[in-house]
């Protein structure tokens, strides 16, 4: 089952649940009636909560199919930082992957706790919008993190312009593995197509920057 249909699910059996709970209240006895309704509020707001996360994949997966991507099982993908996560840990919710200028570009939500991001985020806790970029050859391991440190020996991260770009939040910190970069951006909101074409854009600057492609500009928004 696809993520949008798991959301479309959810929201039916929780807003059957409380509908029931609902017309319960209206038989049950006074003792009773308050709990139920309160039980039925929340249900309720977690049917709402899951046809707004519902329609918003809906909006994702259209945008990205118009950009040439499609859908992919988060579970069967090895994710570059797995090997990286020295505490906490993190989970990818949906992801959608295709070729984007010339790169095979993987993208999507992910919901992190524990620290697991550290350096990359600000918060221990939270979610956000992940960028994998697939590099055109391997590269030595390099990272940008908060507040502005640079791990790596690469002459790549001397470039002034790499650290000018993230001096004034030009792009996001990153980290690069091999064949493989990631950049990691909070979001509290649902993914939308705009947020997220954002984050490949700024995720693919920091390939140009380092000299590794793109050649080609991403078209405005």
């Amino acid at each position: 089952m696809g993520v949008e249909a798991g959301a479309w699910v959810r929201t039916g059996w929780t807003a059957g649940l409380a509908v029931l709970l609902a017309v319960g209240t209206f038989v049950a006895l006074p003792s009773v009636t308050g709990c139920a309704g309160v039980i039925a509020a929340g249900f309720a707001a977690y049917s709402i909560h899951s046809a707004l996360r519902a329609l918003s994949l809906r909006s994702m997966s259209r945008w990205a199919t118009a950009m040439g991507c499609a859908p992919v099982d988060p579970a069967t993908i090895d994710w570059p930082w797995q090997n990286l996560t020295l505490q906490g840990s993190s989970q990818v919710r949906s992801a959608w992957t295709g070729d984007i200028e010339g790169l095979p570009v993987t993208f999507g939500e992910v919901q992190w706790s524990g620290g697991a991001f550290s350096g990359a985020v600000i918060d221990r806790d939270g979610k956000g919008i992940f960028v994998v970029v697939g590099l055109p050859q391997a590269q030595p391991p390099m990272a940008i993190r908060f507040p502005h440190k640079f791990i790596g020996d690469s002459p790549r991260l001397e470039q002034p312009a790499v650290r000018h770009a993230f001096r004034i939040m030009e792009i996001p910190p990153f980290t690069v593995r091999d064949t493989e970069l990631f950049t990691v951006e909070p979001r509290d909101q649902a993914l939308d197509p705009g947020s997220t074409y954002r984050a490949v854009r700024r995720a693919l600057h920091v390939v140009r920057l380092l000299d590794i492609g793109p050649d080609r500009p991403l078209p405005a928004a």
